[in-house]
Formats: C-alpha cells, sequence, structure tokens
C-alpha cells in the first residue's frame, strides 16, 4: 500500500481557529519557566548528597519538575497547533535530561564505557586493528569513526564521551522523527513519535560505545527501507548504512535482517532481493569471524527462559539488591509494560477495524516487535530483553503516535478535554518515571578523575604480565591503546574479584568471614608468580550498595584482610581509591602487619 498525502494518517490535523501568536505564546511561556527552573537545579546535581533512590531524590526538586513543564509544554504546543514550538520543546527536552550527564560529572559516566577508549587509542595511534586481541577490534566501525574524528579534530575521546550522550540522543530522537516522516506522518505526529520515544528510552545506550551509534543508524536503515517503494534508491543508500553497522556492532544488524525479511514478506520492501544482499553482508562477515564470537559461547543458545532473565531479575532472586535497586528496576518495567501493551492494544483494534488493510497496519507491529526474535536464539549477555525493548521504540512509537496525537488534538467527539488531559498526564508521568530509572543507579556509576589517571597509569607502566583485580564493577579499565599487551599476557587481566567467587565451590554469596579464602586466592597468584595489584574505589563500595553483588561489610572485611597479609603492600591511598601491590617474594609465614 502506497502512502499518500489523503492517507488517514496524515489527515490528524484538528481545525484550530486561534491566531498563531495565540497559539504558541502559551506553550513557549510554560517552555521558558521550565528552562529556568532546569538552571537553577543544575547546580545541586553535582554536589548532590549519595542516595539510595538516585539522582532526583538527592537533587534540587526543580529538576524533575522543570521536566515535568518542559513536557507539559511540549503536549500544550502538539494540542495548539504551535509545531515549531514543539519542535523546540522535543529538542528541549532532550537536552534538560541528558546534560545532566556532560555538566554534572568529572568524568564520563559508568565504568563500562572506558573498554571502548583503548580499541579508539590503538587504532588512532598504529592505524590498524589486531583481531587476535577481542572482539573489539573484530567489530571495529565506532572505533575507528572516533579515532577519526580525534585526528582530524585533534579531539580526546574522554572529551567526546562526556558529551556522547547528549549528541547520542538527540542523534537517536532525529532518527525516530525522520522514520516516521518517511512512513508519511505529518510533522506533528512526527514529533510526537521523536518525543515518545526519547521519554521511554530508559535502556541507557546513549554512552560512547557500538551499539549507540549502530541503533541510530539502524532507524534511518528502516526508514530508507520503508521508503523503498516509492524510491528504490533509498534501499541502496540503506545497503551502504547497513554494511557500516556490520562492521560496528554484534547484535543490531539481526534485528535488521529480522524486520526486513517480515517487511519484505509483506511487500513493503523494493527490490525484493534486498533481505538477501542484508543477509550476505551480515552473515558473511560473521563467518569471518567465527572464531572470536566461539570464544563467548555457543553462538544460539535456545533456552527461551534463560534468554529473558535480566542482571537485575536474577541479582533480585539470588542476590541481596538495594530497595533502590529494586525499585528503579520496576519503574523500567512499569514503562515498558505501558509501551508495549499501548501499542499491543493499537494494533489490535486496528486489525479488527480495518481488516482489509492488515498488511499496512501490520508494518509498523514488524518494526516494533521484530526485534523479539533475540530471544529465541540469543541471551546477549543477560542484556537481550534490554536490547529488544530498545530496538522495539521506534515501531511502538509508529503505532502509538497517531493516537496520542489525536488526543492530545481533542479530536475525538466526545470526551475532548479528557483525552487532552489524559495523554499529557501520561506522557509527563512516562517523563519522570524515565529520569527516575535513568538517574537511579548515578551515585554507583560515578567515575572519578583519579579512578582514570591511576588506570591509564597501572596500563602505561606496569608489566603486562599484571593481573589488576577489582572487588567490584567501578573501575574504568583498557583505557589506552597498552591494554593490549595486557590481553597477550593474559586475556582476563582485569578480570574481578567475581571471577574467583564464581569459579571456586563455596564462594557464592561471600562475606569474607573467613581470611582462608583471601588467603587461597593469595596463594594461588604467589604460586603462579603472577604480579597482582588489587583496587578498591568508592565507586565500587556505593556499586556494590546499590546492586547488592557482596553482602555489607564484606568489602571492608575483604580489604582488612589484605591490610593483615604481608604480602599485600599497600601501594596507594587516597579518600577515594586504596590498590594494593603483592609482593612475590615475601614470606607467606612472616609475622603479620600491626
Amino acid at each position: 500500500m502506497t502512502v499518500t498525502a489523503s492517507s488517514p494518517r496524515l489527515r490528524e490535523e484538528s481545525a484550530i481557529s486561534a491566531p498563531a501568536a495565540r497559539r504558541w505564546a502559551l506553550p513557549a511561556s510554560v517552555l521558558v519557566i521550565a528552562i529556568v527552573a532546569w538552571s537553577i537545579a543544575i547546580p545541586s546535581l553535582r554536589d548532590a548528597p549519595w542516595n539510595l533512590f538516585g539522582l532526583i531524590p538527592a537533587a534540587s526538586p526543580l529538576f524533575p519538575i522543570s521536566i515535568g513543564l518542559v513536557t507539559i509544554a511540549f503536549c500544550i504546543a502538539i494540542a495548539r497547533g504551535a509545531t515549531r514550538t514543539a519542535g523546540l520543546s522535543l529538542v528541549a527536552t532532550v537536552l534538560m535530561m541528558r546534560l545532566p550527564t556532560a555538566i554534572s560529572t568529572d568524568a564520563p559516566l559508568y565504568s563500562w564505557t572506558y573498554k571502548h577508549f583503548g580499541p579508539i587509542d590503538y587504532i588512532q595511534r598504529f592505524g590498524s586493528v589486531d583481531v587476535t586481541v577481542d572482539i573489539y577490534h573484530n567489530w571495529p566501525g565506532a572505533f575507528s569513526f572516533i579515532a577519526w574524528v580525534n585526528t582530524i579534530t585533534g579531539s580526546e575521546t574522554i572529551v567526546i564521551a562526556q558529551w556522547f550522550a547528549v549528541g547520542s540522543q538527540l542523534a537517536f530522537t532525529a532518527a525516530v522523527y525522520f522514520l516516521a516522516r518517511t512512513y508519511g506522518f505529518a510533522a506533528p505526529i512526527a514529533l510526537v513519535a521523536a518525543f515518545g520515544a526519547h521519554v521511554v528510552n530508559w535502556v541507557g545506550q546513549d554512552y560512547l560505545s557500538p551499539q549507540a551509534i549502530a541503533f541510530a543508524l539502524g532507524i534511518v536503515v528502516v526508514a530508507l527501507v520503508l521508503a523503498s517503494p516509492r524510491c528504490t534508491a533509498a534501499s541502496w543508500v540503506a545497503v551502504g548504512i547497513f554494511t557500516a553497522i556490520v562492521v560496528t556492532h554484534q547484535l543490531t544488524p539481526y534485528w535488521l535482517l529480522a524486520a526486513v525479511l517480515l517487511l519484505t514478506l509483506l511487500g513493503r520492501v523494493r527490490p525484493r532481493y534486498l533481505v538477501a544482499v542484508f543477509a550476505v553482508i551480515a552473515i558473511g562477515y560473521l563467518l569471518m569471524h567465527l572464531n572470536i564470537v566461539s570464544q563467548f559461547g555457543r553462538l544460539l543458545n535456545f533456552d527461551f527462559l534463560s534468554n529473558i532473565l535480566t542482571p537485575s531479575a536474577r541479582n533480585e532472586v539470588l542476590g541481596d539488591p538495594s530497595v533502590g535497586q529494586v525499585f528503579n528496576s520496576w519503574v523500567a518495567r512499569a514503562i515498558t509494560g505501558v509501551v508495549w501493551v499501548s501499542a499491543g492494544l493499537v494494533i489490535a483494534v486496528r486489525l479488527f477495524r480495518r481488516r482489509s488493510a492488515w498488511r499496512e497496519t501490520l508494518v509498523p507491529a514488524v518494526v516494533a516487535f521484530s526485534p523479539a526474535l533475540i530471544l529465541v536464539g540469543q541471551g546477549y549477555g543477560g542484556e537481550a530483553l534490554f536490547r529488544v525493548f530498545l530496538y522495539s521504540i521506534p515501531g511502538c512509537m509508529l503505532i502509538v503516535a497517531p493516537v496520542v496525537t489525536r488526543m492530545l488534538r481533542g479530536v475525538f467527539s466526545r470526551g475532548r478535554r479528557a483525552a487532552q488531559l489524559g495523554a499529557a498526564t501520561v506522557l509527563t508521568l512516562v517523563s519522570l518515571a524515565s529520569i527516575q530509572t535513568s538517574y537511579g543507579g548515578w551515585f554507583a556509576n560515578l567515575v572519578t578523575p583519579e579512578s582514570v589517571r591511576l588506570t591509564t597509569q597501572v596500563l602505561s607502566e606496569e608489566d603486562p604480565s599484571t593481573l589488576t583485580i577489582g572487588v567490584a564493577p567501578g573501575a574504568p579499565g583498557r583505557i589506552v591503546a597498552e591494554y593490549v599487551d595486557f590481553v597477550r599476557a593474559n586475556e582476563l587481566f582485569d578480570s574481578g574479584i567475581d571471577m574467583w567467587l564464581t569459579s571456586w565451590p563455596g564462594w557464592e554469596d561471600e562475606e569474607f568471614a573467613d581470611p582462608r579464602r583471601v588467603t587461597r586466592l593469595t596463594d594461588s597468584l604467589v604460586w603462579e608468580q603472577r604480579p597482582a595489584l588489587v583496587v578498591i574505589t568508592q565507586q565500587m563500595r556505593d556499586y556494590s550498595t546499590y546492586f547488592g553483588t557482596l553482602p555489607a561489610g564484606a568489602l571492608d572485611r575483604f580489604e582488612a584482610f589484605l591490610e593483615d597479609d604481608p604480602r599485600w603492600e599497600l601501594s596507594y591511598r587516597s579518600d577515594e581509591t586504596v590498590v594494593y601491590r603483592l609482593n612475590l617474594t615475601i614470606d607467606p609465614d612472616a609475622p603479620r602487619k600491626d
């Protein structure tokens, strides 16, 4: 079915008789108030005291109030037909919700962000990759791009990472808007789709990573594929972008491949053999690097129940997470449920009412729900369900945006005000829920410049055979090109204490109440004559408290055992970080430290 200007999707405009100035004055005023409130609140974020529920209850209440106000400004603008003001409100919402990650931190968030720095540094310094090192060197698309940007601009990876979440979310929102416009929606509906996609996205994929880049490009590919019946050239542009995604991220191409296959079966792809081109590129590249992928276990895992189990759900059952972490997890689940149930209900109603147009009705449903096929064969390290929701967001917004726009515009013959108020209320609550779950783990994910400096120093100066043992996630790793030498010496050089917790019998739920456990670890390292450092940061303590990775007091007891063992020498201490170095020459029977 070809989308035309007479399509019902393009006739969502309600009769708005108010002059243009009156249409934008109210939403613009609310928008200005929101920005002022946000500006007043921002200084409180940097110095917010630690809180188990994250940043939102710790910072000024004006911060969540400003997010609620900017959402209301957007809703009023859509309701009044002030499209440009709605667009400004959308951009303001993205900036207000993501800028704190850049301007309220001293270093990029998340310790796992930094594992991408090393491949970028390696490519920038040596102009090549080493495919024998790790999976990142085998999928170097994003890293090569950042290295190129650094080279031509003189920028540094850490600076790009500091601001990456802002740019990434803007790109994601713009991509959804492009998808909606390409699909045939008028500007107001496309803005609602982009706004909805932004506020429901709690997954947090927007840090410096291959997936963030691949996902935004993937949305553009879907848009071009949907445009292919009207413009065959769009398909070949999509092929080029798809190729870039294939060499960038391991999972995203297969979501796209599944979606394009189903869209081809619905007759919405031209040429029809485009899916075969995609398959040759994606599967061919995978086969070329199958040896590295096989190191992570089975390529396909058909244990569906295992694939849908997330780390937070597993931790709630087997661990002892904080009440704040459990609360934030349930907020995220609530947002996910609202999105999926709403999209499913809209599709069901459309299929019932428009039986003759079932193919066209299923097009956005395919975009929305085809990511669920990932769960059939892959758990993706326990994060497959997160990726399924992330990939489903653009399609779900194609489904619900027309309905939300109609509600905000008050085009229903009955209950006009109730519909407007209901839609605005739901969007506002979702926006507030989104910032709560996005910033719920704020203190567990704060990385300090000191940690960055120490990690760089270790990788640059220590013997590559040295193990760097962290007691919990909470220290940047693999931050410079020298990490490659450490991997060559021992690919598990930066494994945490959890490697021993899970591999040695009886270490599960370790409370470090018995020093013999730590002694056994030390004896093993000494017997292997393996140089080692143990790193304990404040972030590790906060992470363990928030996620319950170790029982309360376990880290203090572990540190006390190291302090008491003469083979572990204090190498560095500050208010934030403690580093112990293993002395391989000291007799284990030497007198204990005082």
